[in-house]
């Protein structure tokens, strides 16, 4: 039971409950069984906040906490040990400024803290959707975005990679978000770059100006300079679609990683296949089905070739050299299994072979988002990596956590629950190491 002194006001509606806290200098939005709490909260307490014993792994930083910054104690819970794949139970996280300082056996006392019991509940980092398009380019909506990210919020969803989108868009809400402004995942974006024959045939037919966000990349171009317009605009990282070769590829690559951008990109990107793709150093590759490409059967590329005929093809293609030029490289495949379920079914049995060579996978869906469906894509992506593909569920988590981390370059900061880590926590009803669905079932979204 949450201590009815640290609520200011509490506003009940028919089918919402909000309950505001104001502390310092973070957000928690938590949804509840009844509808959402959103808390915000700021502490007036003065001195030390100090615990009876060391906090684990943090004794010099975190041994005495200023007292002017508010505590949260998640109190008694079952804490997901993300690269063990299992839950320890009865834990308590202990969260200051937005930070996991603790993560220990409940039965501490904390001074001057907010306490929520969580007893019988789980606790897990934030999901990660790997790949999102969150606005439509060149005729966005803002609000519409700020839309689509609450509700990525509401249903666990605390970081998202934007794969492709209005980079000026992307740009404001990212920052809007990290000022808590707004509510809403922490967005990473890209800069799409594509070639002379994906913009314009070779034919110079485009019409629309490029932008930082958007640019034409051939041989010649100055990719120093890009890559500052690049980075400048707000982006993470490099999104390379199409028209690149073995020659050429490699040093946008290294332009890139030169001003400290992540290298994502298609897993073929005519005439750049995926061996060559991933040997040039992109280190997310996206689409599973792309993997089409390693064939050399034409028949496989025929419209009117029966399904049967394809799956066999498939079944047969030899992906050990792919896979290991993927761990060798330390690339990650972002699979994308939503965005061709229906008419790829062969992505299902080659995934799963995939991730049985040990190859990292992320949990992408390459999707606009949908506010009307019950829950985002993601939640399907996990369930396909488990129900069809043989991941085992902590594998599952893995790949919207620990690896989604990696793919945005925030490993250091989010993805496992440990002291130093932000505290972007799910706390659900159920264990999703038994039941993936369980990820449906949220008791609170914490994200600061």
């Amino acid at each position: 039971m949450v201590d009815a002194s640290a609520f200011l006001f509490i506003i009940i509606n028919a089918n919402v409950i909000k309950l505001n806290i104001i502390m310092k200098k973070y957000t928690i939005v938590l949804m509840c069984l009844l509808g959402f709490f959103r808390v915000s909260a700021t502490s007036n307490e003065r001195g030390s906040v100090t615990s009876n014993e060391p906090i684990s792994g943090t004794q010099k930083e975190y041994a005495t906490v200023p007292g002017d910054t508010a505590l949260l104690v998640l109190k008694n819970a079952s804490v997901l040990d993300v690269k063990r794949g299992k839950f320890i139970k009865g834990k308590d996280v202990v969260i200051a400024d937005g930070k996991i300082i603790s993560v220990s056996a409940s039965g501490k006392i904390w001074k001057a803290a907010k306490v929520m019991d969580l007893t019988g509940k789980f606790i897990i980092p934030g999901l990660i959707d790997a790949h999102v398009h969150l606005t439509a380019n060149r005729k966005n909506n803002m609000e519409n975005t700020y839309r689509h990210l609450e509700y990525l919020l509401a249903h666990g969803i605390t970081a998202v990679r934007d794969a492709g989108g209005d980079g000026a868009a992307l740009h404001e809400a990212q920052l809007e978000i990290r000022a808590g402004k707004r509510k809403g995942p922490d967005v990473y974006f890209s800069s799409f770059m594509a070639g002379d024959w994906y913009y314009n045939r070779d034919m110079h037919i485009r019409n629309e100006p490029y932008t930082p966000w958007e640019q034409l990349v051939v041989p010649g171009t100055n990719l120093d300079s890009a890559m500052s317009a690049a980075k400048a605009c707000g982006a993470t990282g490099l999104k390379l679609y199409h028209s690149f070769n073995k020659h050429f590829l490699p040093k946008v690559v290294q332009a890139a990683k030169a001003q400290d951008l992540k290298v994502w990109g298609h897993l073929m990107m005519y005439p750049a296949t995926p061996l060559e793709v991933v040997d040039a150093g992109v280190e997310v590759v996206s689409h599973v089905y792309m993997l089409e490409n390693l064939t050399t059967d034409s028949l496989f590329f025929k419209r009117k070739t029966p399904q049967a005929y394809k799956d066999s093809v498939i079944a047969a293609l030899d992906i050990d050299a792919f896979c290991k030029i993927m761990k060798k490289k330390n690339a990650i495949l972002d699979a994308t299994l939503c965005v061709s379920e229906d008419r790829n079914p062969w992505i299902f049995p080659l995934l799963k072979r995939i991730h049985e060579q040990g190859v990292a996978i992320a949990a992408g869906t390459d999707q606009i988002v949908d506010t009307d469906r019950a829950y985002p894509r993601l939640l399907d992506e996990l369930s396909y990596f488990v129900e069809k593909c043989g991941f085992s569920n902590a594998d599952a988590l893995r790949a919207a956590t620990m690896v989604g981390a990696r793919v945005i370059g925030q490993e250091k900061h989010i993805g496992v629950i440990e002291p130093g880590k932000s505290a972007n926590l799910l706390v659900l009803e159920g264990n999703p190491l038994l039941d993936i669905h369980a990820l449906k079932k949220i008791n609170a979204v914490l994200k600061f």
